[in-house]
């Protein structure tokens, strides 16, 4: 349901990496003279799930993998280069993300770049910092698929204490028929014990009745920093996609924050060009609790074709 072009020749996709891999590092460079900064993996959905609830770790496609769960990027054969905002109106975050995600290989191995700056600053507390991550997925038989994610992150929290270092994503992604898939996911497994880059387990289910139609629900466990109340938060989430034709699609979602215990409904639209590439905007709106937060995605993302 995550649209992209056809397969990409073998044997040209180790040279459009090498190539992607130098305007990754070209960006991370220029923005290695912002602030420092972070960002919240299980927070920062991207896009296309943003309008699903922030659910689709079940079928975690192209960028999706490495932000929800990397074991789903063999799930499509594609290349593409993606670049990303999103915006969240409770504590004044912005991230940004660029992001390279290869599944050409002739084994369906799949590979991912991908850079993320955040910022954000509230009642005079200012955290930000980088994230500079490379993600691997392996399929058995079409059937199951793993995958992990290394991050390097260097960011300066609420307190003013800098965290710089190395953590883990691993994920494992199930289809036992082609309509249903299972997917499981560990985030942050190396623990900076510090809210913005929270350890957390997820799961997801999705269900493709027909090619024009996923739903998708997931949870997501997440431990729970300086709060003596409780050493934990439970998020759900669910939605569904529906494509039309070859030009897009539509997504309606919702579910519950288990930090703030607020409800809310989400929506997004993708409008797509098979040659070309596509643009993506999502909405989250809190529709419940007493400080309400709305969060407003906008992606790109390009189609590498073969030559």
């Amino acid at each position: 349901m995550n649209f992209g072009p056809g397969p990409v020749r073998p044997y040209y996709a180790p040279m459009l990496l090498r190539r992607t891999v130098g305007f990754l590092m070209a960006c991370a460079g220029i923005a290695g003279v912002c602030p420092k900064a972070l960002a919240d993996g299980t927070l920062f959905p991207g896009t296309r799930p943003l309008g699903t609830g922030g659910a689709m770790r079940a079928l975690a496609t192209g960028d999706s993998g490495p932000q929800l769960n990397p074991s789903g990027i063999s799930l499509m054969r594609t290349y593409q280069v993606e670049g990303a905002y999103q915006y969240g109106s409770t504590g004044g975050t912005h991230d940004g993300r660029i992001s390279a995600v290869d599944s050409t290989s002739a084994l369906n191995l799949g590979g991912a770049l991908n850079y993320t700056y955040h910022h954000q600053s509230a009642d005079g507390l200012t955290q930000s910092g980088h994230i500079i991550g490379g993600s691997l997925s392996f399929p058995f038989a079409e059937k199951v698929f793993l995958g992990g994610s290394a991050k390097y992150v260097h960011f300066t929290g609420a307190d003013s204490t800098v965290h710089s270092g190395f953590t883990y994503d691993a994920g494992l992604t199930v289809r036992p028929v082609t309509q249903l898939s299972i997917g499981a996911v560990g985030y942050n497994l190396r623990d900076f014990d510090d809210p913005s880059l929270p350890k957390g387990l997820g799961g997801g289910v999705a269900f493709v009745p027909m090619p024009t139609l996923l739903f998708v629900f997931d949870t997501v466990y997440e431990k729970v920093y300086n709060d003596a109340s409780r050493d934990s938060a439970q998020h759900y989430m669910g939605g569904a996609e529906f494509s039309f034709s070859s030009m897009g699609a539509i997504r309606l979602g919702g579910g519950r924050n288990g930090l703030t215990k607020n409800g809310y409904v989400s929506g997004g639209l993708s409008l797509l060009s098979a040659e070309i590439g596509a643009l993506d905007l999502g909405l989250r709106q809190d529709v419940s609790g007493a400080q309400k937060s709305t969060i407003f995605g906008i992606s790109g993302r390009l189609f590498v074709p073969g030559m």
